[in-house]
């Protein structure tokens, strides 16, 4: 699915190779591969200026934006190797977004929340495996035991472990015993059941015994939480063969709201901008992402879904931290920039966390400025004549 876009790109610039269609196809390619329900940005360029002064131009017109600036001077340096003057345009690009990351209006500061982020490092076998739960509980106890009583909350990442903890007490008792005694808020991941239905959520156990589902997640992982077209597949006769791989469908919340201060996404829903944008947009003053990594190992992905943080924070001008099963463990600042990243190992790490308020450009327009500047690339490049760029003959 991913590769027709890419595929679209290399019939447009094949037609007609240009500046415009180069630099603007390219950031609509990535634009459109992130958009609906199998929306896919890992292998995208804005990630890779995580944490560098040019990724602050997110909060213009979003990391799409990013995309364009880094095609524009690709494609300049292309053409440089046969007209040198080029390589004067290729500058453009940076100076641009070192420009318009300086223009975005200064956040609002409200304050701060000092968090207790816990990483148990538990391997993805053993999060999966019944059989394991006492030795996943008394990990959680030991490391809740660790958790300091003058925090705002203690946040354990997605999936904390694999029983339905809201329907299986026994379960949830250490989690909600902690709350207690340290009289303090905690978020934890769990899978729900509610009705027929099974829910990636985050469950807040306060310390006067309260608890409630403050967030069910939206953006499901095709293929991994939930199968497109599975009623297709079982007309088709491929039914069984996809229950083997995933038997039944996850389903999706139904609400994007803050959860008091914090605007919490999970896992796969920080790759996308829209969810952390509209959290802030309704008030959320700190975008906190809960996640099981495991997956990953010490992979390529494990270090770019973190580097995502980088995008949101910069987006929306806030603190964006994240807390994962295994790691990546941090956070970024509200120009992007890492503020902390912590070990990956077992462990809880306290960390007092800037409150911002106000909003973005881009948290009040969203992708539609630099869609209009991407459009209007490919269309001046669609008018203008010229060879295709080539490399010099030796």
């Amino acid at each position: 699915y991913g590769g027709l876009f890419f595929a679209a790109f290399g019939t447009l610039v094949g037609w007609r190779s240009t500046l415009g269609t180069l630099a603007g196809g390219w950031a609509l390619v990535e634009l459109a591969r992130a958009t609906g329900p199998l929306g896919f940005t890992f292998g995208s360029v804005p990630a890779a200026l995580a944490g560098t002064p040019f990724v602050a131009a997110a909060g213009i017109a979003g990391p799409w934006l990013l995309s364009l600036g880094v095609a524009f001077t690709a494609a300049s340096l292309v053409y440089a190797l046969r007209r040198p003057k080029f390589l004067a345009l290729a500058l453009l690009s940076p100076m641009l977004l070192w420009g318009l990351g300086r223009t975005v209006p200064e956040p609002k500061p409200a304050g701060h929340a000092r968090l207790a982020l816990v990483q148990p490092n538990i391997s993805q076998a053993d999060r999966l495996d019944r059989t394991k739960l006492p030795e996943i509980l008394a990990r959680y106890e030991r490391l809740l035991a660790q958790a300091p009583n003058d925090v705002d909350l203690v946040v354990i990442p997605e999936n904390a472990t694999p029983a339905f903890l809201r329907i299986e007490r026994q379960y949830l008792e250490p989690f909600a015993r902690a709350a207690r005694e340290k009289g303090v808020p905690v978020l934890v991941g769990t899978a729900d059941l509610q009705g027929s239905e099974v829910r990636n959520t985050m469950l807040l156990l306060t310390p006067e015994g309260r608890e409630s589902v403050v967030y069910a997640k939206i953006h499901l992982v095709p293929f991994g939480e939930y199968v497109p077209g599975r009623a297709l597949f079982d007309r088709i006769g491929l039914g069984t063969l996809i229950d083997q791989f995933l038997p039944y469908d996850q389903s999706p919340g139904e609400r994007l709201e803050p959860v008091g201060i914090y605007g919490v996404v999970i896992c796969f829903e920080s790759v996308f901008p829209r969810p952390a944008r509209v959290l802030a947009r309704k008030g959320a003053e700190v975008i906190l992402v809960s996640t099981n990594d495991a997956w990953f190992g010490r992979t390529r992905i494990l270090w770019e879904h973190y580097a995502m943080g980088s995008l949101r924070a910069a987006e929306t001008r806030r603190v964006c931290v994240q807390v994962g099963q295994t790691g990546i463990t941090g956070a970024w600042g509200p120009n992007g920039e890492e503020l902390v990243r912590f070990p990956l190992e077992e462990g809880v790490f306290v960390l007092a966390v800037p409150r911002y308020s106000g909003r973005t450009p881009y948290a009040v327009m969203g992708e539609l400025p630099v869609l209009g500047v991407v459009l209007g690339l490919v269309l001046w490049g669609l008018t203008m004549g010229g060879p295709r760029p080539r490399a010099p003959t030796p």
